[in-house]
């Protein structure tokens, strides 16, 4: 009887011996499931949030053929064509960075999130977004800034929004032509066939001496071979009241004017 109660004894103890570690392992698997899904979300003062998904770029199965990256693609630029093409012939997927001032979290959410969104409706996994706003001008941005980018990324795409707005009368337009320059060597420092594409700040009321510095980005864009996506053509004109209601009173993008932004970008890059 003794040597039944002892072997009863062993076999308890080696159930709840396997039950914890069983458990033990469960939740370690359910705690890297959960690590392998974040991102740093940068801002001026340094990574406080998370974002996106981000992984290495590796050879995998991607899963999407090439026309239809082809026709989502329809609207892009061809340097844009080009680099996603290659990466998807290549098996490696397509990181974006999108940065520029504080205003594309501006609205509920942001034109930043509505674009990473859209994209991800399109392209599954294939592109991957990071979003890193920056609050300063682009003297500010090239100067601090542009150090917190975490690099290592190998950003193959990025969009650009120049902070024109936040250099209106602090940042001359010959310096902040400069600023984008020193980005794009940054950028193809890290990844030699990167492309930049330029967008402008958005629309405010009565722009005034604003509207020369749009100009002048556009003018810039065209001359230097750099995509530019005019997303203005969505708004009101500059003039036009009704561009009131796309804005909040301290003139940055409500959720409908987040969208109006949206709408170009979203056309541009995935042809809905």
């Amino acid at each position: 009887m003794k040597y039944g109660r002892i072997m009863a004894l062993v076999i308890s103890v080696t159930c709840i011996a396997v039950l914890i570690s069983s458990y033990a392992s469960w939740k370690s698997r359910i705690n890297n499931v959960k690590t392998d899904k974040e991102i740093i979300h940068y801002t001026q003062t340094g990574p406080v949030g998370k974002e996106d998904i981000v992984a290495p770029k590796k050879k995998e199965a991607i899963q999407l053929s090439r026309t239809t990256v082809e026709e989502a693609l329809i609207n892009a630029d061809e340097q844009i064509q080009n680099l996603v093409l290659n990466r998807l012939d290549a098996e490696e997927k397509v990181q974006l960075l999108i940065v520029g001032s504080n205003a594309m979290e501006s609205g509920a959410p942001g034109y930043a999130t509505l674009l990473a969104n859209a994209l991800k409706d399109t392209y599954d996994n294939f592109i991957e977004t990071t979003i890193a706003p920056f609050d300063g001008t682009s003297k500010q941005f090239i100067d601090k800034n542009m150090a917190e980018i975490d690099w290592e990324k190998e950003y193959d795409l990025i969009l650009l929004e120049p902070f024109t707005l936040n250099n209106n009368g602090i940042v001359k337009i010959e310096d902040e032509q400069k600023h984008i320059k020193a980005f794009k060597e940054k950028a193809i420092e890290e990844v030699s066939d990167a492309v930049i594409v330029l967008q402008p700040s958005y629309p405010i009321y009565h722009a005034n001496f604003y509207l020369v510095q749009i100009r002048a980005l556009e003018n810039f864009s065209a001359t230097n071979a750099y995509p530019y996506i005019n997303h203005w053509n969505a708004w009101p004109d500059t003039t036009d009241s009704s561009l009131k209601s796309l804005l909040t009173e301290d003139q940055s993008p409500n959720s409908e004017g987040a969208k109006v932004w949206a709408s170009p970008l979203i056309n541009y890059f995935t042809g809905k």
